[in-house]
Parts: C-alpha cells; sequence; structure tokens
C-alpha cells in the first residue's frame, strides 16, 4: 500500500501525484503487464499513466519473473500456461490504497483512490469488458480528484459510489462462469 496514516489523513494533490509516481512504477516495469491484463478499472489506470506504451507492454510476454507471481491454466491435455498476474501489494498502489489508524481501533481501515479489483468486479460497471458508462465514470471520478472535490474512500463507500445496476454484476457472472466452462472442457 502506500503507507500508514493517521485517522486525521487528509490528502491533498501531492498525495495524488505521490501515488500516480508509485503506481508508475509499477506499470513501466516488467511486471507492469500483468496490470494490463488484468483488464477492467486496472488495466484503465495503466493506460492512462502509460499512454499507447500500455498496449505495446501487453504484447511483449509474459515477464522473466513469470513463475514467482503468475496464474496457471491447466487443460485436460498437455501442458500447463502461466501469465503474469499482480500481488495484492502490487493491487493495493495502483488503486491508491492507504491504511488509516485511529486511537480507537486497532485494525486499519482501507482507504483508496479507486475502487480494488474485488470491489470492481463486484459492481454495477463491471460488465465483462470496459464501458462507455465506465469510461464516463473514471473521467469524471479523474477531473474530481484533480480538482480536489474526490478523496479516496473506505470499502463501504465504494460500494455505493460503484454500485449503478446489480443486473450488470449478475450478467458479469454468469458470463465468466459460462467462460469458464467452456474453456476447461475445449482446452
Amino acid at each position: 500500500c502506500l503507507g500508514w496514516r493517521l485517522g486525521s489523513f487528509q490528502p491533498t494533490g501531492w498525495d495524488y501525484r505521490q501515488y500516480e509516481m508509485r503506481a508508475y512504477e509499477i506499470f513501466a516495469s516488467p511486471r507492469g503487464r500483468a496490470a494490463i491484463l488484468c483488464g477492467g478499472l486496472v488495466w484503465r489506470l495503466a493506460m492512462e499513466l502509460l499512454g499507447n506504451d500500455g498496449l505495446r507492454r501487453a504484447a511483449q510476454g509474459p515477464s522473466a519473473g513469470i513463475l514467482e507471481h503468475c496464474y496457471k491454466v491447466q487443460p485436460r491435455h498437455g501442458p500447463p500456461y502461466f501469465d503474469d498476474a499482480l500481488t495484492p501489494e502490487e493491487e493495493y498502489i495502483i488503486c491508491g490504497t492507504y491504511k488509516v489508524v485511529d486511537r480507537h481501533n486497532r485494525q486499519p481501515n482501507l482507504i483508496s483512490w479507486w475502487p480494488r479489483p474485488s470491489q470492481w468486479k463486484s459492481s454495477g460497471l463491471n460488465l465483462g469488458h470496459w464501458t462507455v458508462l465506465a469510461e464516463e465514470w473514471f473521467v469524471g471520478r479523474l477531473r474530481k480528484i484533480h480538482k480536489g472535490e474526490a478523496l479516496p474512500l473506505n470499502g463501504k463507500d465504494w460500494k455505493s459510489h460503484i454500485r449503478f445496476h446489480s443486473g450488470g454484476v449478475k450478467l458479469a457472472f454468469a458470463i465468466q462462469k459460462e467462460s469458464a466452462h467452456f474453456l476447461s472442457n475445449t482446452l
């Protein structure tokens, strides 16, 4: 994550620029390809900071550290396939996550500039591909951050900010389930 902060933490534009630099370090590294392959909001954040260079990176193939942080696809016949995957720490940094503590609570509260991948996947903006609605939401949020009108949110607040239509979530999960079934029976 981007570090620990006290409960009185009030992030500024400087904090957001520091977050962008940390996220760019991941995106510009060989591991940045994993972010692009994630799709959804993580992909969009990578494209925002890398520009067209993100497409070139995605086509370069797996990083040298493929077996350290990867996901595996095992077809019914033949050897497994491996590809880059992000670590939870990288996801925290990419989404601009801070751990905030106060005197009364021993457990840190996680706040982030952007929803974490698990939050995005269960949102009404996730339809399995990047949509016009998702782009409008992203550009609007980014504009508000740059104007100082949007701050990092906790998980509960993110849930209400990206809920939108629950039918989209059901559709995305159904597509994912059927796609996995098709691939496991075909490969």
